[in-house]
């Protein structure tokens, strides 16, 4: 994810959309649906450019970061439920495919994506960013807004720093690897486009793809366990799990896999944990 104002105005434009129709139809989330298979894709190829043996070094660590992350903010997630428990929602059944699971098919195309970045070149900035705008439409178009739910978005928000603070610490002690790096790669909070590049202004590319990374993965990973966890984390958790990017990117899944109402909750949370990366991370940096 990126400061990108069009992003936010493809949202705006699906959101109010949305409101003018009503009720929105099931081909909306067939269409939201095959927006995120192909941003996972994109998201796959967009990795070509890097060297495979870079890639095979920097990869198990990356994965065993944001597993890390993931768990650990899953984790601090149910205790905050336990301690504050959120307003009971009913359930809503969700339709499942058993003989493919989405979580399979969206790792076959990320990895597919990934395969034919090798052998075609794709403009995949600009096709991702397009994707990200035609995915916000969409999520703004089905979205159903409860207000009430933005006197929840500090568990997410608490979740995620936590978190982060706690898999850096762990991170930094059993690699050792500088808890400055460790801790700007968790406070990017899933925002790789900034942690790269920073990461490898300050202390080098090596660094800089490990941050890249654990945030892409972590991106990658949320969307690909919603389907699997969603049932017990619910939108708060899948928020906390998505961070930064439960504004744009994972925001279908928390309303989709979550609570259909909790899209306001995951703008919020994601907006917050947003400005606080962009914040801190230089500042982590520059210790």
């Amino acid at each position: 994810m990126s400061f990108d104002p069009y992003l936010y105005v493809a949202f705006g434009v699906g959101l109010l959309a949305g409101r003018l129709v009503q009720p929105p139809g099931r081909w909306v989330e067939a269409f939201t649906l095959a927006a995120v298979v192909v941003l996972l894709g994109l998201l796959g190829a967009s990795l070509d450019s890097v060297p495979l043996l870079t890639l095979a070094t920097a990869v198990p660590l990356a994965v065993g970061f944001a597993a890390l992350l993931l768990g650990l903010t899953a984790g601090v997630y149910l205790l905050l439920a336990r301690i504050a428990p959120p307003v009971p929602v009913p359930a809503v059944p969700k339709e499942v495919d058993r003989r493919f699971p989405v979580s399979l098919g969206l790792v076959a195309t990320l990895l597919a994506g990934f395969a034919l970045g090798h052998f075609v070149a794709l403009p995949t900035g600009l096709a991702i960013t397009w994707a990200l705008y035609a995915l916000l439409a969409l999520v703004g178009f089905g979205l159903k807004l409860a207000w009430h739910g933005l006197r929840r978005a500090w568990v997410p928000v608490s979740a995620s720093v936590v978190a982060a603070c706690a898999a850096a610490s762990v991170f930094a002690f059993t690699t050792g690897k500088g808890l400055d790096v460790s801790f700007a790669t968790a406070f990017a909070f899933g925002w790789y486009t900034l942690a790269g590049p920073l990461v490898a202004a300050r202390v080098g590319a090596a660094l800089g793809l490990l941050a890249f990374l654990t945030n892409f993965l972590r991106e990658d990973l949320t969307m690909l366990l919603s389907p699997v966890v969603g049932h017990r984390l619910r939108g708060e958790g899948l928020a906390a799990l998505g961070g930064a990017t439960s504004m744009d990117t994972t925001l279908y899944f928390v309303t989709r896999y979550g609570d259909a109402e909790a899209g306001s909750l995951a703008l919020a949370s994601g907006l917050i944990l947003t400005v606080t990366a962009s914040l801190l991370l230089p500042a982590l940096l520059a210790l």
